[in-house]
């Protein structure tokens, strides 16, 4: 009897006991025993954290930086990072302005539209946040590099926090601490990560605060509170204001979280008025401050959702309005995007009126090269205007290993989906990555370019690609017969072990970074001239 009062009471407990009984075989997951207990010694991920800023500091001063001022002068010329130049200028333009005149901008002139559409763009906040400090560094006349750096760095802090976040969403989710400390580690080396978390941009904050949504919708899925999900909603709010390509991401994972909740509790498990009103009043007489800070943060996070978001969709339909929907068509050839963007479409529309021969679209070989793009572009540092190619070797040694784990993912996920956090984890990842794919495929048939390809988009769910893929392997390995895996552990532990290393994010950078466009001239006076292949052109 007590134990129905209980179920009634707590929606989900007893099916959260039946989730954890589940976890705890999926624990046989976890890395080998020796190994396992090597990952969860706290000195291996601070040792990890460490190395990543050090490498991180180390970026964000050599990589040479674009010279901009905020007043429409946007080349991408001189930087390496991707859309760093514009990133950049939009602060420069923020800060230039009176603190009095805040975030709301009623007109610019057409020079300014080299940093892009700024009237109704719905990721400002991070551009007027950096401001103040770049406010302060500009009256001070401090140099221009000092506030580049300063910029990298502070999203160098970014960076490391979404690391710490990563580890406890994958923990959340479900997954053992070995696999949780192994995958964070490999994203914290995996390049494109640790580049973007070095350089100027929206990306690491947003991210982070991405991450940081789903970590708490995962802790909703196994025990459910109202104040769990609306942490998610919050932060979920301000991960869009970052960034608001996450508005559909952030309603998915939060939708789903809700939707296994009530199945397995029922509609009270998620919408019990009594105990959340319960929940609310305990919050404010213990925890005052923290109840307060929150909802504050939900009221200011609502209040610009509504002015830039709400207003966009109802004035322009869309939450990104196109720049000529605000300004002339000429006044937006000067916003580089857009002039790149209305010359393909335009090239292709005239080359299909004028009956030019049209290349069959082919779904297998895009996907192949969209698969490939993708990769390699995580790992390497590739922006558009690179020619270089990764060496094949390097290239077949990676595509073995993501062949190997495709392969043990697909053979192995009906054992891996024994529990609804895993289930959530899984699908969150899975419509990220079909929905970055469905974009891409249709901007190649309305561009026919291959535009926005690029890794860097699928960093938001890559712990839990890497936590789904080591877990896979392993249950993949343990299934293998005893003979086979006393033959095969040598090559397979090599194989690993070379593209550990030829894709950890060192490696990668100084390997094809051999010119000193990429530096900056301190580096190139610091750095040895065999690594960044200055004396080569000397």
């Amino acid at each position: 009897m007590s134990g129905r009062t209980v179920d009634a009471t707590r929606p989900g407990r007893s099916a959260e006991r039946g989730d954890r009984t589940i976890v705890t075989r999926l624990r046989s997951f976890a890395a080998p025993s020796h190994w396992g207990v090597l990952l969860t010694h706290p000195w291996v991920f601070r040792t990890a954290m460490i190395v990543f800023v050090v490498f991180g500091v180390l970026f964000a001063v050599i990589l040479r930086y674009p010279i901009v001022d905020g007043n429409g002068t946007v080349p991408y010329v001189g930087t390496i990072a991707p859309d760093e130049h514009r990133h950049i200028a939009n602060i420069l333009f923020y800060a230039h302005r009176s603190i009095t005149s805040g975030p709301i901008i009623d007109s610019v002139p057409t020079r300014d539209l080299a940093m892009g559409e700024v009237l109704r763009f719905p990721s400002y906040f991070y551009y007027y946040v950096m401001s103040f400090p770049v406010k302060v560094m500009i009256n001070e006349a401090l140099p221009y590099s000092w506030i580049v750096v300063f910029l990298r760095l502070v999203n160098l802090v970014a960076g490391l926090l979404g690391l710490v976040v990563a580890r406890r969403l994958l923990k959340a989710t479900g997954f053992s601490e070995s696999i949780a400390v192994l995958a964070v580690v490999l994203l914290a080396f995996t390049g494109r990560y640790m580049w973007q978390s070095a350089a100027v941009s929206y990306d690491p904050a947003a991210m982070t605060l991405f991450l940081l949504c789903l970590y708490f919708c995962a802790r909703f899925i196994h025990a459910p509170s109202p104040a769990t999900l609306a942490k998610a909603v919050v932060v979920g709010g301000w991960a869009i204001i970052g960034k608001y390509t996450f508005v559909p991401f952030v309603v998915v994972a939060i939708v789903v979280a809700v939707v296994m909740v009530a199945q397995r509790d029922g509609l009270r498990g998620v919408v019990d008025v009594r105990h959340a009103l319960s929940s609310f009043r305990d919050g404010v007489r213990r925890r005052t401050a923290g109840t307060v800070a929150w909802m504050l943060a939900f009221v200011v996070a609502a209040a610009i959702i509504v002015e830039r978001f709400g207003v966009n969709l109802i004035v322009y339909r869309q939450f990104n309005p196109d720049c000529d929907k605000l300004h002339t068509h000429q006044q937006c050839l000067t916003f580089d995007i857009y002039t790149r963007n209305y010359n393909a479409e335009r090239n292709h529309d005239l080359a299909v009126l004028s009956g030019a021969p049209q290349t069959p679209f082919d779904l297998l070989e895009f996907a192949g090269r969209w698969c490939t793009t993708y990769f390699q572009s995580i790992f390497f540092y590739r922006d558009r205007n690179s020619t270089w190619a990764v060496q094949p070797v390097v290239a077949l040694l990676g595509a073995l290993v993501f062949v190997a784990a495709c392969i043990a993912v697909l053979l192995t996920l009906r054992s891996i989906l024994r529990t609804r956090g895993f289930v959530w984890g899984v699908a969150v990842a899975g419509v990220y990555v079909a929905a970055m794919f469905v974009f891409n495929l249709q901007t190649f048939l309305r561009l026919d370019n291959d535009f926005a390809f690029s890794g860097r988009y699928l960093l938001p769910v890559l712990p839990l690609i890497y936590a789904i893929a080591i877990v896979a392997a392993l249950a993949f390995w343990r299934s293998l017969p005893s003979g086979w895996r006393r033959v095969v552990v040598v090559p397979v532990v090599v194989v690993v072990l070379v593209v550990l290393v030829l894709y950890s994010a060192p490696v990668a950078f100084f390997t094809y970074a051999r010119d000193p466009s990429w530096y900056t001239d301190t580096a190139l006076r610091l750095l040895p001239h065999w690594l960044t292949g200055a004396g080569s052109n000397a």
